[in-house]
């Protein structure tokens, strides 16, 4: 039999988390927070159901074996099975038109993937909205704090390293940890789930299964801790521990009176955040330039910061994507689409890979640093486009796209991108029903209705 040890966790970072977790978990619920949290639940299960159909989203769930035919939890429209696979099958969804909140401090990442593990392990457990909101709190804001407080990503981690020590968090709460075990769930988590960036080239399907697989393996630890096994100590500190090899200097607030609730980016476009701005614009600037000199671009410049150019913005792959992953992290293919087609929905984004005309004016699209946008990053996201056509010249530019902490999306405007995403799934009836019941997440007693529109 597997024993844990009776000592304390020499690991400081361990303790510093693990008193974290608790003390924010114990904070009541304000009308704010309340707000925000279930704004990003709304959100995370809008993305969602816009990808439940997909026949890739049913050939995986088939390649692990979900018949969808019972369990204790609920992957969105694709019926019943074990928390494991339903948090893995969400996250998947959550994921795959890459519609989900962003946040970046050093680090970069998508908070409200630990989501999807945070309402498995609540359905499993019979928490309450309430719980379950307080979890999801607890785990993005441990996140926000790593993004702030390191670096993994430069050193060629994927964030999906962070979500799944977030996400353990989360899980842990839920499924009621004592402290000794949740240090060693942290432990096992951070020694087992540290995985490459690897997107030098094209970007590829494990986009959208990183985090699905980092919230499985959250679910792992907690189910092996919860029965007292142990795991590596210290894991954070010493010599070879994530510090040493992942991450570099981690410095972590860890304040739980601190508000993060709202602190993530929400997104309007399903494409990376660097192309939100450039999309807004250039679906406005397609009014002013008019369908006649449409068809007579002659050259598109898109001035941003230097961030959204080394990540959406620079290798020759984003200028001539083969596939639906490097579409949407191209700022010059969104660009051109969204010029072409008038409007940036998820399958504008599969037609444009097919569309010569995109095809053509991508390659006409410029991307520049403007030094100003790179000092304002990342408390504001500036994008400017100027487009010659005709002799002609049109320019426009934004501080961020809609959605950004500094244009925040209204209340009516969430609520749209819900019902919009779930009315070709369910009808504009039920989709206008569920975007009312998840309004009331917190006062759920059983949260099973938020997975069954």
């Amino acid at each position: 039999m597997v024993t844990q040890d009776k000592a304390e966790t020499q690991d400081s970072i361990t303790r510093a988390i693990v008193d974290f977790a608790f003390a924010s978990y114990a904070r009541p619920l304000d009308a704010p927070r309340r707000e925000a949290l279930t704004a990003r639940v709304m959100d995370m299960l809008g993305c969602a159901i816009a990808a439940c159909e997909d026949e890739e989203v049913r050939r995986i769930a088939r390649a692990i074996g979900f018949t969808g035919e019972a369990g204790p939890c609920t992957a969105l429209s694709l019926g019943r099975g074990s928390v494991d696979s339903a948090a893995f099958l969400n996250g998947l969804m959550v994921r795959f038109h890459d519609w989900n909140d962003t946040y970046v401090g050093k680090n970069g990442g998508h908070p409200s993937d630990i989501i999807a593990a945070a309402m498995a392990a609540g359905e499993e457990s019979h928490r309450s909205g309430d719980e379950v909101l307080r979890a999801i709190a607890t785990g993005q804001h441990l996140m926000l704090d790593m993004c702030d407080g390191s670096n993994a990503l430069a050193r060629g981690w994927d964030h999906a390293t962070y979500v799944g020590i977030a996400a353990t968090v989360a899980v842990g709460l839920l499924r009621g940890l004592d402290r000794k075990q949740f240090a060693h769930a942290l432990s096992m988590m951070t020694a087992a789930n540290n995985m490459l960036l690897a997107r030098s080239a094209k970007v590829s399907a494990w986009r959208s299964l990183a985090s699905p697989q980092a919230l499985r393996n959250a679910l792992f630890v907690t189910a092996l801790a919860k029965a007292d096994v142990s795991g590596p100590d210290p894991v954070f500190e010493g010599k070879l521990g994530f510090l040493d090899v992942v991450c570099g200097d981690l410095d972590l607030a860890l304040d739980p009176t601190r508000e993060r609730s709202g602190d993530t980016h929400l997104k309007r476009f399903p494409a990376v955040f660097h192309a939100q701005a450039p999309c807004e614009i250039a679906l406005a600037m397609r009014e002013e330039i008019g369908p006649e000199l449409l068809s007579q671009i002659e050259a598109v410049e898109v001035a941003t910061h230097a961030f959204a150019i080394h990540w959406a913005g620079t290798i020759p792959a984003l200028w001539e994507p083969q596939n639906r992953e490097t579409a949407d992290h191209s700022i010059p293919f969104m660009t051109a689409l969204a010029l072409l087609r008038g409007q940036v929905h998820h399958h504008d984004i599969e037609a444009g890979i097919q569309d010569e005309a995109v095809r053509v004016l991508t390659r006409k699209v410029r991307v520049v640093e403007d030094p100003a946008y790179s000092a304002a990053w990342p408390k504001q996201a500036p994008a400017r486009i100027t487009v010659a056509a005709g002799g002609r010249k049109f320019e426009k530019a934004l501080i961020a796209g809609r959605g950004h902490a500094a244009r925040p999306l209204s209340p009516d405007q969430r609520a749209d991108k819900l019902i919009d995403n779930a009315t070709p799934v369910i009808g504009a009836a039920r989709a206008q029903a569920w975007a009312k019941t998840l309004a009331g997440f917190a006062d759920m007693a059983d949260i099973s209705a938020a997975l069954q529109p």
